[in-house]
């Protein structure tokens, strides 16, 4: 599960990467939703956190950028 969690986490912040284009904003709606499957199923993992750990920074990221061009209001 750590892997799966790892691979959406990886997935999301390169997406997070591209949604810094001008008029890509709406993908950081769909990096929360990824990173947030992502950090559930980090969960199942037993004693490794590598896959909740980057699909925190993934959301934390979306959370930022939508916050800072007015996403969320």
């Amino acid at each position: 599960m750590n892997l799966i969690s790892t691979i959406i986490g990886l997935v999301a912040l390169v997406l997070g990467g591209i949604g810094m284009f001008p008029l890509l904003g709406w993908m950081h709606w769909l990096v929360l939703f990824l990173a947030f499957l992502g950090m559930t199923l980090g969960l199942f993992a037993k004693g490794k956190t590598t896959g909740i750990t980057i699909n925190f920074f993934a959301m934390v990221f979306a959370l930022l950028r939508l916050f800072l061009n007015g996403g969320i209001v």
